[in-house]
């Protein structure tokens, strides 16, 4: 299906460039170019979709999570103490969320739930359950790194193993998510869309400010777009951190 939607493509934009060249303009309408659109978006949507939701890379994203986490957890347990430790456990806790992340879609990475299925409340909760019995294990890489990290990789390769079971209610046993305080996953949402319209709105004024004043400062007409960017990422960073800040910088169009 994906070799067929290139081949249609392949010959619109054959057809369309035939139509750009000079004596071979055709006379379209609007709903014609409306028409042409749509079939190539159409054309293009569709194997990008397919790529997305059901490619093995989609299907498994769970299991691909869990096994970078594992990995991370390993790396950490045998660095040597000192920054490059401490920079290993960063990277444990960055992969650790992205677990979290395909925890609360894991209903849709397995695709064996429909969209408005009364199965869906039960697994969404059981996730925010097991998403926080993950960060109850992360928050001992404090108090016992070597022992946190070891029960952290058994209790994520436990949770694996049952999704690939089929068991998207069950990824962990009940005795494990006794007292386990779930997350909300719609708090982390708000939380993180605060902080990113946050970031925005401190580099906009910022930026402004920096407009305003760097040429009543006399500095040079050449300088002042690299102050002001400077300016802008300075106060987003300063009110979100770095990390919210090369987020955001990555959905810009380049």
């Amino acid at each position: 299906m994906s070799r067929l939607h290139w081949a249609w493509g392949m010959r619109a934009m054959a057809h369309y460039h035939w139509m750009g060249k000079a004596g071979n303009d055709a006379a379209l309408s609007l709903l014609d170019w409306t028409l042409l659109l749509a079939i190539m978006s159409a054309v293009i949507l569709g194997p990008v979709y397919w790529a997305t939701r059901w490619s093995s890379t989609a299907r498994y994203q769970l299991v691909l999570a869990v096994i970078d986490a594992v990995l991370a957890g390993g790396k950490a347990c045998t660095a040597p103490r000192g920054w490059r430790r401490s920079s290993a456990l960063r990277h444990v806790d960055v992969r650790c969320r992205r677990v979290e992340k395909c925890l609360f879609k894991v209903h849709s990475i397995a695709g064996s739930v429909p969209r408005r299925s009364s199965r869906l409340r039960l697994i969404k909760r059981h996730a925010s359950l097991v998403a926080g019995a993950q960060r109850a294990a992360l928050y001992q890489l404090d108090i016992d790194p070597e022992l946190a990290l070891a029960e952290l990789a058994r209790l994520q390769l436990g949770i694996a193993e049952n999704h690939l079971r089929g068991r998207q209610a069950a990824l962990l046993p009940a005795e494990l998510l006794h007292d386990v305080r779930p997350v909300s996953r719609l708090r982390n949402t708000w939380r993180e869309s605060a902080h990113n319209a946050m970031a925005i709105l401190a580099a906009m004024a910022a930026a402004a400010g920096a407009a305003h004043v760097l040429p009543s400062i006399g500095v040079p007409e050449d300088l002042r777009p690299w102050l002001t960017l400077g300016a802008a990422v300075l106060a987003a960073t300063l009110v979100a951190g770095w990390g919210r800040v090369t987020r955001i910088v990555g959905l810009l169009p380049a």
